[in-house]
């Protein structure tokens, strides 16, 4: 074997190795970013479950005594500051916010009205909304931000108090003055 056909078939050998280990690395690389982007968008969507989850069980919790069990919120939680982007872990970390403020009221039954409901109900909603649309703007830059919450509920029923010229159906009290 002559000194030129050594060379040439070590040097395809090395360029056969060297495209051999770049191909791994770069495959390597993308099931790294994959993997990471599946985590985080099952961390996302833990968060939104389970803050529904809370959500409906501080309602059960003011009108039956349930106990909430915070958990599985709270593995939520750890696994979003896990794997989340910093935007998506400030959105988590405003909703876990609007639970602690508004919890006590309803974990202790001393919320007064279903209004004082409203007004917490309309706070996590919108928190969730936030991170929502944090969540869909890290994944995918390009998606629209989303305007209506997750959750399609009928509104609450404001009990209205009838004035004193109103019945309760809303028509005129007939006057009864022998004026």
């Amino acid at each position: 074997m002559d000194w030129a056909t050594t060379v040439t078939t070590v040097g395809g050998v090395a360029a056969a190795l060297v495209g051999v280990l770049a191909g791994s690395l770069l495959t390597s690389r993308a099931e790294r970013m994959h993997w990471s982007r599946d985590k985080q968008i099952e961390a996302c969507a833990a968060i939104v479950a389970e803050s529904t989850r809370i959500q409906l069980a501080l309602r059960r919790a003011w009108h039956d005594g349930d106990p909430v069990d915070w958990v599985p919120w709270n593995v939520a939680l750890g696994t979003i500051w896990l794997v989340g982007s910093p935007a998506v872990v400030a959105a988590a970390a405003t909703m876990d916010e609007a639970f602690w403020d508004h919890s006590d009221q309803f974990i202790q039954q001393t919320a007064t009205s279903e209004a004082a409901w409203g007004l917490a109900r309309d706070r996590m909603e919108a928190a969730r909304l936030h991170f929502i649309n944090a969540a869909r703007t890290h994944v995918d830059p390009r998606h629209v931000r989303l305007t209506q919450v997750p959750v399609s509920r009928p509104p609450l029923t404001h009990p209205t108090v009838p004035s004193a010229d109103q019945q309760p159906d809303e028509r005129p009290a007939q006057d009864t003055s022998d004026a």
